[in-house]
């Protein structure tokens, strides 16, 4: 049980780290223009650039699109850990064998 725990262990702090990296790519992607309308999905994220000229708002009409990486890592932390927990019940079930 201690190499399942170990493993879970590694899991989280992997995917942990890289739910904190995802968050700060899409905070400095959203954040690189000071004026961006914006639509979040679970998915993806998609926003449009907009500038101040001459004390008016213009759009660029590039739509810009980043996927939703902090959501997928939470579902996939989610069922890794499902899965071990189903991996570490199951090993406490079976008997030891005594020679």
């Amino acid at each position: 049980m201690s190499k399942i725990l170990a493993l879970m262990i590694l899991f989280n702090v992997l995917l942990g780290i890289a739910f904190v990296f995802s968050n700060y790519y899409i905070w400095n992607s959203l954040e690189e223009y000071p004026y961006t309308t914006d639509h979040w999905s679970p998915f993806m994220i998609s926003y449009v650039q907009r500038y101040l000229v001459n004390g008016e708002l213009v759009s660029i009409q590039t739509i810009r699109v980043i996927p939703n990486y902090p959501f997928w890592l939470f579902w996939v932390a989610m069922i890794g850990n499902i899965l071990f927990a189903v991996f570490i019940l199951r090993s406490k079930e079976k008997p030891k064998k005594s020679h």
